[in-house]
């Protein structure tokens, strides 16, 4: 007789995108509640800025002070991101990228072998404003873009 067939359930690593808005911060809950539901979820957190080209600041800053302001910021608001994920006991890592936000997040999230990106699905306003969503969900390529409602649930 063989051994027993063992079953290894799969890891969700999610990919959750953060910046200064409360409403990035969705994918947080999202990836505790999924742990509540005895799945087996990793977080990596991203701070993401696109490049400052813009010559009206360069002439008054250099690349590596706007780089350095940024990668400040983004450890306060990864800090502020990452303890609620802690406290639930899920493993959590952070990461901060000076690119163009789409393709930066699509990228880490082959590196980092992700298993879905989640983002806040936008209201009204930044509907109009902003499509991040609708670009990530147009450029992804084989992880699926999940977007959290302000209650919780899933956009389907």
């Amino acid at each position: 007789m063989g051994s027993p067939t063992i079953m290894k359930h799969a890891v969700h690593r999610l990919l959750i995108p953060v910046d200064a808005k409360e409403g990035s911060r969705r994918g947080v809950g999202y990836a505790i509640n999924l742990a509540r539901q005895a799945e087996d979820v990793e977080a990596c957190l991203l701070y993401i800025v696109a490049p400052v080209r813009n010559w009206e600041v360069l002439r008054f800053r250099t690349e590596q002070e706007i780089h350095r302001h940024f990668q400040e910021r983004s450890e306060v608001f990864l800090q502020e991101a990452s303890a609620p994920l802690k406290a639930a006991g899920i493993s959590c890592k952070t990461y901060f990228r000076e690119q163009e936000p789409v393709f930066g997040i699509l990228d880490l999230a082959e590196q980092l072998d992700c298993t879905a990106i989640v983002i806040p699905k936008p209201d009204w306003l930044e509907r109009i404003s902003s499509g991040m969503g609708r670009n990530l969900k147009s450029a992804q390529r084989s992880i699926p873009v999940v977007q959290v409602r302000a209650d919780g649930s899933v956009e389907h």
